[in-house]
């Protein structure tokens, strides 16, 4: 009989070298990175102190999953990003290659994080409000309505020719009409994610809809059920992990839809905040509003695949 006890040190040895490969990778890289914003440039800097802070979540955050993950995770992108900060420093701050206006220093664009924070955290709140009241108008009616057209057939032929011709317009070709037409430029960006995430969804419905296995569809007749429950009970419910699925890329979509409408015509928002400050020639401001509207969108994605994985249970094992 095979001693266990002589394999379990050998196989916990195997699995911890990934790991401590890994983390040790990637602290190398934020290492370097953190060293080179300490080395002279012929670029001034403003306090560091949230640059290094950001670089040290950066390092927390992959070395955690790292350790999660046992190692099995890939460090390319945490590598990439240590690897752009370095690069930035060298070319732009130390060494002064190209024009400091469009290139300033990273240390100056994080210290807008703390020096503009409530300014920023409006714009934020601003934007994931409308975000928020356009997208969840769009989805509920985009589904319920699609569902139910989707179901009778003379109502499925009457409004799909419509909905091929009017999803495929982009939500900004709405834009410019709906801020002069509606009283302020809140209730028009809320109209515009309306506008542009409704058909899309409505017509995504109507195929779910038709797409549906007709077995279900004949089971249910046998049944005899009634039409309110074969629509919520049956429809939505079969329809759900489709929805749920594609939510993502709808979310980040409708979001860069969001963010040029406020770029447009509005006072308050990301995309005011990247526009007011592109129009005074401050790209250091400019460059932090871009970086902060990537973290917002990479925490929408996560939130989404959360949600997909907490609503369909099936789907995350």
């Amino acid at each position: 009989m095979t001693d266990t006890r002589t394999l379990t040190p050998e196989v916990s040895g195997s699995a911890l070298k990934p790991v401590v490969f890994k983390t040790a990778l990637i602290t190398l890289f934020a290492v370097l990175t953190v060293v080179l914003s300490f080395v002279p440039g012929q670029i001034q800097t403003s306090e560091k102190g949230v640059y290094l802070a950001a670089m040290g979540v950066i390092w927390a955050y992959f070395v955690i999953k790292t350790i999660l993950k046992k190692g099995e995770n890939n460090p390319d992108i945490a590598l990439m990003i240590l690897s752009a900060f370095s690069l930035w420093e060298l070319l732009f701050r130390i060494k002064n290659v190209g024009n400091p206006v469009f290139t300033p220093p990273l240390e100056n664009v994080f210290q807008v994080f703390w020096n503009d924070r409530q300014l920023i955290l409006q714009g934020i709140g601003h934007s994931l409000f409308i975000l928020a009241a356009g997208f969840s108008i769009a989805l509920i009616l985009g589904n319920i309505l699609g569902m139910i057209v989707g179901w009778f057939k003379r109502l499925n032929d009457d409004f799909t020719p419509i909905a091929k011709v009017l999803s495929p317009i982009p939500p900004m070709v709405y834009t410019p009409y709906l801020i002069a037409l509606l009283p302020n430029f809140t209730s028009a960006s809320i109209a515009v994610i309306g506008f542009g995430m409704f058909w899309p969804t409505f017509l995504g419905m109507i195929n779910r809809v038709n797409a549906m296995n007709q077995r279900i569809i004949d089971s249910a007749k046998v049944l005899n059920v009634n039409t309110f429950t074969m629509l919520f009970n049956i429809i939505l419910p079969y329809s759900i992990p489709s929805i749920v699925g594609t939510l993502k890329i709808q979310l980040s979509t409708i979001f860069m839809v969001l963010i040029m409408a406020e770029m447009i015509g509005a006072t308050s928002g990301l995309g005011f905040f990247i526009k007011k400050y592109s129009d005074y020639a401050d790209y250091t401001r400019v460059l932090a509003g871009i970086i902060i509207v990537g973290i917002v969108i990479t925490i929408l994605n996560a939130l989404a695949d959360l949600a997909e994985k907490k609503l369909i249970r099936w789907k995350a094992v």
